[in-house]
């Protein structure tokens, strides 16, 4: 992986600016790729489990239900996903991703790195489905173009021991 990582940087280093090269340089790196496969682990299970709470809100409420109208209105199905994602996520990245013991007090700001990505993918999430998306769908997409700054923010803020991978 390395060597193909190597070889990425010098093919790229002959077609872009050297300053969009510092910009991409933090995502062509190991770290990343481990980061974003354990990221399609997470977007798996919070889409599996924001689905699984809309098809059974579906099935047990009818559409003028108030707790219906209230999980359709605030994407309540979306943030709980999104945090049993969270979770997993914490315990996969500390292992994998910064090869570091998960604490308590990592654990504590570990959510809080993830606020600028959540912000950005719920608003994604309330466009989409407000633009009559499927709402798997939404969940997907915000969460691909939510990655970036999700690793920014956790490896600045939970994980900034400097990790050559």
């Amino acid at each position: 992986m390395d060597k193909f990582l190597s070889n990425l940087r010098v093919w790229l280093s002959y077609r872009l600016s050297a300053k969009v090269l510092r910009l991409l340089r933090p995502f062509l790196t190991v770290q990343f790729i481990t980061f974003m496969g354990i990221g399609i682990i997470n977007t798996i299970s919070a889409a599996v489990i924001a689905t699984i709470l809309d098809i059974t809100k579906n099935f047990l409420f009818i559409p003028t239900h108030s707790i219906r109208i209230f999980a359709e209105k605030f994407r309540t199905n979306f943030i709980i996903g999104y945090i049993a994602s969270i979770i997993l996520s914490f315990f996969l990245n500390s292992k994998y991703t910064f090869c570091q013991k998960p604490t308590w007090q990592k654990f504590i700001k570990f959510p809080i790195s993830y606020i600028p990505n959540f912000l950005f993918q719920y608003l994604m999430v309330f466009l989409f489905t407000t633009l009559h998306w499927n709402s798997t769908v939404a969940y997907i997409t915000a969460a691909i173009l939510g990655t970036p700054i999700t690793f920014i923010s956790m490896k600045l803020m939970v994980f900034k021991k400097n990790i050559k991978r």
